[in-house]
Order: structure tokens, then C-alpha cells, then sequence
């Protein structure tokens, strides 16, 4: 079963040739669906979505599914044309041509997988808002990361621009949950973090003193984040080596670039001053406002030093006795 029931829903997408099948075509709808449809709307989701295309489809799934169609189609193009464009047999693998028809220059193909997947990425994440403002209709997707002191695409776009995109959100979670571990848990003391975190999952809104915190974390949180990304995103991983994902080999390929690496330490190097000053002002805030009554965990922590020490906590105090001095 698939997404995509008829060859004329992937023409609704691009303008293939009539002589295409689906039958042809299923191998990469179905693996486009697993990379791609799957992860993005989750895997209750993707079950629901499946089982509705197999019948007449109605009101809300009808529009829904036909949103994530079009993406759904054009992954799977991007994924099938190199093998499209060649037959493979126990002759070898030939390219077939005739007077009328010539396979096309390798350019122009590189060129078609690269606007496949711009559009199919773009349309993705139309798919994905779509999603999002009528969540009431699709009780199983999760539009957000209850985890996570930053919730969501727009929730990370008020403080670094991600064009709000909920692919791009996916792809920083575990970065953001790295994060929150290593910067934010350890500036808010274990205790207060665990309890925060426990009233951010909580289906009732946060106290006051609760959400003047949270509104210091986000951008620490937002800022560290890509501070980070910005070195790991564009690398893969893989068990034959460590690649850029982005690279291309074809000169005259009309394509967007990776910036360079100037630029790229530029940006690291602004987020990351960006996060930890906002990281000090958030320490700094708990360490004036703190008592018994407010931010308790906090206040019986190793991490509070006072409101007298609050601004100063950071600073290498310069003296005869020091071996070194600090300018």
C-alpha cells in the first residue's frame, strides 16, 4: 500500500512522460515514503494517512493527503532517474536512443534532481504547516517536541531564522537536546531543570516566575544550538568515511552553495557569543532573584552564589597573590 494510488497524482506533480507506470515508479514512491513522508509526519500518523488512501478519500484527509502527495512524488523521481536513465540487462548497462529521443546531458539531469528535491523540500513543509494549523483534525501528529524547552519550528524561528521550517526543526533536536544537557541543566542547577522540564510537559500552562526563565533559556537555547549545527549539519557520517553532505561536482550545476568556511566560523563564532551572554544573563537573573520562596531548587543548589556575587561570579579576580594575571 502506498500514499500514492494512480501515476496521474505523480504527474500532478511534474510533467513526466505518458509512458510512465506506477508499477515502475513503486520501488522509490515506497522507499521516498520511508526517507522522506515518514519521519517528517510520524509513524501513527503515516499508518492513518495510508489506510485512508486506499478508500474515498474525504474531508480533512483529502486535502492533507493530497498535500503530502506531491512531495511524496517528487522525492520519488529524484530517488528513480539515474536508473530511469539507463537499461540495465545481462547485456550491461546501455542508454537507450532513437532519432527522436537522446538521453540528456548529465548537467541538465543534475540540474532536474536538484529542483525535484528544492520543490519536493519546499512543498514538504507546506504539508507540515498544513498539518500544524488544523492539528485538531489529526489527533495522531505531533506538531510538537513536549521534551524540549523549544517546542517547535516557530517556537525556534522567534530567535534564529529557520525559515520556520519543521524539517529543519527535525534535523536540530538532538542538537537542542545536547544543548539543554550541557549549557542549560548545568546553569539552572540539575533539581530545577528536572522540575522544570517536568512543568513544560505539563498539560497546564507555567507559573509566572517559571516562564520569565523559559523566556531566557529559548534564546540561549536557540542561539548554542545553531552555534553547534553550524559545524555538524552539513556532514555526514557514513561507515566509508565523513562527507559534505552539500558538495557538488558539477561546476555549472544552478544550485544553492554551502557558504564558506569564513563565513561559516563567522556565524558560529556570533551565535555562539550571542548564546553564552544570554546563558550569563539567565545565570545572573537566578542568582538576584532567588529565595526560599522563589526558585527554591535553585536557591539550595551549588550553582547560587548571591545576589552581592551575581554579576562578578564570572570574573578572574586579579591580585599579588596570583601566579598569572588576566587582562
Amino acid at each position: 500500500m502506498s500514499l500514492i494510488t494512480d501515476i496521474s497524482q505523480v504527474r500532478s506533480a511534474s510533467s513526466i512522460n505518458v509512458s510512465n507506470t506506477l508499477t515502475a515508479w513503486q520501488p522509490y514512491l515506497d522507499e521516498a515514503e520511508m526517507t522522506f513522508i515518514k519521519p517528517a509526519i510520524g509513524s501513527t500518523l503515516f499508518a492513518l494517512f495510508n489506510e485512508k488512501a486506499q478508500a474515498d478519500l474525504e474531508t480533512p484527509f483529502l486535502e492533507a493527503i493530497q498535500l503530502i502527495r506531491i512531495p511524496l512524488a517528487l522525492y520519488a523521481l529524484y530517488l528513480g532517474i539515474d536508473e530511469f536513465s539507463v537499461s540495465i540487462s545481462n547485456q550491461g548497462i546501455q542508454v537507450i536512443e532513437n532519432d527522436t529521443h537522446k538521453a540528456a546531458p548529465q548537467y541538465k539531469v543534475q540540474n532536474l534532481k536538484e529542483t525535484w528535491m528544492r520543490r519536493a523540500h519546499t512543498l514538504l513543509d507546506v504539508a507540515l504547516a498544513h498539518l500544524e494549523e488544523h492539528k485538531e483534525d489529526f489527533p495522531g501528529f505531533s506538531p510538537q517536541d513536549p521534551d524540549l524547552f523549544i517546542k517547535s519550528a516557530a517556537d525556534f524561528n522567534q530567535f534564529v531564522d529557520i525559515r520556520s521550517s519543521r524539517r529543519v526543526f527535525l534535523a536540530l533536536k538532538p542538537i537542542v537536546a545536547s544543548i539543554e544537557k550541557k549549557y542549560i541543566k548545568p546553569t539552572v542547577s540539575t533539581a530545577y531543570f528536572l522540575n522544570l522540564k517536568a512543568a513544560v510537559q505539563a498539560s497546564s500552562p507555567l507559573a509566572e516566575a517559571d516562564r520569565t526563565i523559559m523566556d531566557l533559556i529559548q534564546p540561549a537555547l536557540a542561539h548554542l544550538t545553531i552555534a553547534r549545527a553550524l559545524q555538524d549539519i552539513s556532514i555526514d557520517i557514513l561507515d566509508w568515511g565523513i562527507f559534505a553532505n552539500a558538495a557538488s561536482t558539477f561546476t555549472n550545476l544552478s544550485t544553492k552553495q554551502t557558504s564558506n568556511r569564513e563565513r561559516i566560523s563567522a556565524m558560529i563564532e556570533a551565535n555562539q557569543r550571542d548564546g553564552e551572554a544570554e546563558l550569563k544573563e539567565l545565570q545572573e537573573y537566578l542568582d538576584l532573584h532567588a529565595r526560599v520562596e522563589l526558585y527554591p531548587d535553585y536557591f539550595n543548589s551549588d550553582r547560587y552564589v548571591g545576589a552581592s556575587k551575581a554579576k562578578t561570579r564570572s570574573e578572574f579576580p586579579n591580585s599579588a597573590s596570583n601566579s598569572f594575571f588576566v587582562a
